[in-house]
């Protein structure tokens, strides 16, 4: 499930590594809605059903470490679990406003409208995929260490966390059968804790279709709670 979330924002330049307020965000509208919930994802930290991306719709560029994004953003979030997307919205209308501050930036929300996207069911086994927000996808052996496409360990470190992912949401134990082959993939540096090195672009993924929707459903890689892996179809 997908509901895109319009808030106003203050002030309209943003510090980059500012992801760390959308899951300020996130965590807050969680929270004010489900506290069970929230304790098992951000106390127990259990693996989470979900992933996001934000949109701004008037982003004018860089200035010096900041970004120009305009009052507006669009978050996009998206989640297989039903009791999630309606906590979410929710917490939407619960929270009037919410206010992040770390060191000398802030960023004020105000929530101005939410709606609910179309659902995407796959039936296919092989789809094209472009990504909303650049995926992370770790060393196995070096969660520190992040990997591009065709660089030694990439596609054992996908394998891994397609595993992982599909023994929690899915209870399917063995090893995901899959192809990954970048299409028109690019290295993208996200300032978020560190600067990190991402995967931005178009990709081809073969897979049950239930993996794939999982994928589109919570995100693909690591770190996707935290804004990362957000992807749609492309074909």
């Amino acid at each position: 499930m997908r509901i895109t979330l319009d808030y106003e924002i203050t002030p309209d330049i943003i510090p980059k590594n500012y992801g760390r307020g959308f899951i300020s965000l996130i965590k807050k509208l969680i929270e004010n809605t489900d506290q069970f919930l929230f304790n098992e994802f951000y106390n127990q930290h259990k693996l989470k059903p979900f992933t996001f991306g934000t949109y701004f719709p008037h982003l004018q560029g860089n200035a010096n470490d900041k970004l120009k994004v305009g009052n507006v953003v669009k978050v996009n979030f998206s989640t297989s679990s039903i009791q999630l997307a309606t906590n979410i919205y929710n917490g939407f209308l619960k929270t009037p406003k919410h206010f992040w501050q770390n060191n000398e930036s802030s960023i004020e929300f105000k929530p101005v409208k939410a709606f609910l996207n179309p659902n995407t069911i796959f039936r296919k086994n092989e789809h094209l995929f472009k990504t909303l927000s650049p995926f992370l996808i770790n060393n196995e052996g070096n969660s520190n260490k992040f990997l591009l496409p065709g660089e030694d360990g990439f596609i054992e470190g996908l394998q891994f966390s397609l595993n992982e992912c599909a023994k929690e949401f899915l209870g399917v134990d063995e090893k995901v059968e899959f192809e990954f082959e970048p299409v028109n993939m690019k290295m993208h540096v996200i300032y978020h804790y560190k600067k990190m090195p991402t995967n931005k672009g178009i990709f081809r993924m073969k897979a049950e279709p239930e993996i794939l929707q999982m994928i589109y459903d919570v995100g693909i890689g690591v770190h996707r709670s935290q804004g990362f892996g957000l992807l749609e179809v492309v074909k």
